[in-house]
């Protein structure tokens, strides 16, 4: 059985981002990512929970305010 990869709200880190005054890339550059890793999770396109963990935390808050979750999900 596949575990089905989390998905999270890039929506709402980027509007956390913009609060913040960060740039993709300043975000980036402090999360030690690439600024296409960070465009590419903004967008949904790629989505790892290694890197929401260590964007949540230049933005200081926990990875747990990005999740989505599912309906009827345990």
């Amino acid at each position: 059985m596949l575990l089905e990869q989390p998905r999270f709200d890039g929506q709402r880190m980027y509007d956390d981002m913009a609060g913040r005054g960060l740039s993709k890339l300043a975000l980036a550059e402090a999360a030690g990512v690439s600024d296409m890793t960070v465009i590419r999770f903004l967008r949904g396109e790629r989505q790892t929970p290694r890197v929401a963990v260590k964007l949540a935390q230049v933005l200081g808050y926990s990875v747990q305010r990005y999740l989505i979750r599912v309906r009827g999900a345990v």
